[in-house]
């Protein structure tokens, strides 16, 4: 029985490895700084970009 192969994606050079960390990274910078900066909006904005991780950490895999 022929059972379907999942394509296998390459990523392209250090750029398509580390990507998804450096825009995590990026992210989760602008949410602490925007903690440290001040109330009202400046939290809303600190609390979507520190969740941003979480969720991203939460996430289903595929295996």
């Amino acid at each position: 029985m022929n059972m379907p192969r999942r394509a296998v994606v390459k990523p392209n050079g250090l750029w398509g490895i580390f990507r998804l960390p450096f825009w995590i990274g990026v992210i989760s910078a602008v949410g602490l700084v925007s903690a440290l900066l001040a109330d009202g909006v400046w939290d809303a904005l600190s609390w979507l970009c520190l969740a941003v991780p979480v969720l991203i950490a939460l996430r289903p895999r595929r295996i």
